[in-house]
C-alpha cells in the first residue's frame, strides 16, 4: 500500500488537518483502524472497502463516507485494489462540514451523498487524475463550497491543549486554557467534537502510545513516556479503546492499522 499526507490550504487549515491518499492491491485479511479524535471524509476512486462487523458480517462500504469519531475500532478490508482520497478534519471541525453536532455522528459511518450530495463526478475525477497534487486540489475545491464556518476558537483551544499534554489535561486546566468554564467546556465538547475532554484525552493519549510503539519503545517505557500509571494502566486503556493488548498490537502486522496512527500526537 502507498500512503500519503499533505496539508491543507491556508484557506481550509481552521478545518481540515490533512489530506490523504491510499493506494495498492489488496489489505489481505481485515485490519482495525484505532480512534484517533478525528472525523474523516472517504472518497472511493478504486475498490470499495468491505466493513467486518462483530458476529460476522460483512458489510461493503459507500462509494464516499463520512466517518464520525470513533470510541472503538472499526475493522477493514480491501478485496481488490484500494483507491481512495480523503479529508481528516480537525477534532472540532465536523458541525461545520455536517451542519449538526458532532455528538449525532459519533461512532457511525454514513453516506456521504446524504449529506453533501451527489460525488459521483468528483470520484471520477479523482479516478483519473494523474498526481496526488491533482487529487488534493480537487479535494480542497470541493470541500471549500461545503464549509458552513470555522470551528469554535475555545473549543479549538481545549482541543490543543489536550493535544500537548494528554495525560496532565484535566478538566480545570483545559477549561482555563479555553477561556471557558468546567460545564461549558463539557457541552461545547460534545457539541464540537463528538465526545466529552476525558474521552477525547484517552484517545490522544492511546495514540501517542501507539505511535511510541510503532517506533520500537518497549510497553514499559511507552507506559512511563504517555503518562499512564504503570503498563497495566495503559493495558486498560488499549483494551477500551482499541479492543487489543499493547503485547498483540506492537507483535501485529497489519500495515492498514499502523498507517493510521496520529502523527499529530507524537510528544
Amino acid at each position: 500500500m502507498r500512503y500519503a499526507q499533505y496539508a491543507p490550504s491556508a484557506a481550509l487549515a481552521p478545518v481540515v488537518e490533512c489530506y490523504w491518499i491510499l493506494e495498492g492491491a489488496d489489505c489481505g485479511e481485515p485490519q482495525p483502524i484505532v480512534p484517533d479524535g478525528r472525523p474523516e471524509i472517504v472518497l472511493h476512486f478504486g475498490d470499495r472497502f468491505d466493513r467486518h462487523h462483530p458476529g460476522g458480517r460483512v458489510e461493503r462500504q459507500d462509494p464516499a463516507v463520512l466517518v464520525g469519531q470513533l470510541r472503538a475500532p472499526i475493522h477493514l478490508a480491501c478485496p481488490g485494489r484500494a483507491g481512495v482520497a480523503a479529508i481528516r478534519l480537525r477534532p472540532s471541525a465536523l458541525p461545520a462540514f455536517a451542519g449538526c453536532a458532532a455528538s449525532e455522528l459519533t461512532g457511525r459511518t454514513v453516506d456521504l451523498d446524504a449529506i453533501a450530495g451527489s460525488t459521483a463526478s468528483l470520484r471520477e475525477r479523482l479516478a483519473a487524475a494523474m498526481t496526488d497534487r491533482e487529487r488534493v486540489g480537487l479535494l480542497e475545491s470541493w470541500l471549500l463550497g461545503r464549509i458552513r464556518g470555522t470551528p469554535a476558537r475555545a473549543v479549538s483551544a481545549a482541543v490543543e491543549a489536550i493535544l500537548a499534554a494528554p495525560a496532565a489535561a484535566t478538566l480545570p486546566l483545559v477549561a482555563a486554557h479555553a477561556g471557558i468554564g468546567v460545564r461549558q467546556l463539557e457541552r461545547r465538547f460534545l457539541v464540537d467534537v463528538g465526545m466529552t475532554p476525558k474521552t477525547f484525552a484517552r484517545i490522544a493519549r492511546l495514540q501517542r502510545a501507539l505511535a511510541r510503539i510503532a517506533g520500537g519503545a518497549s510497553l514499559a517505557d511507552a507506559a512511563h513516556a504517555c503518562g499512564y500509571y504503570d503498563q497495566p494502566h495503559m493495558t486498560r486503556d488499549f483494551a477500551r479503546l482499541a479492543e487489543t493488548s499493547p503485547a498483540a498490537w506492537s507483535a501485529s502486522g497489519a500495515d492498514l492499522t499502523r498507517l493510521f496512527v496520529s502523527d499529530r500526537t507524537n510528544p
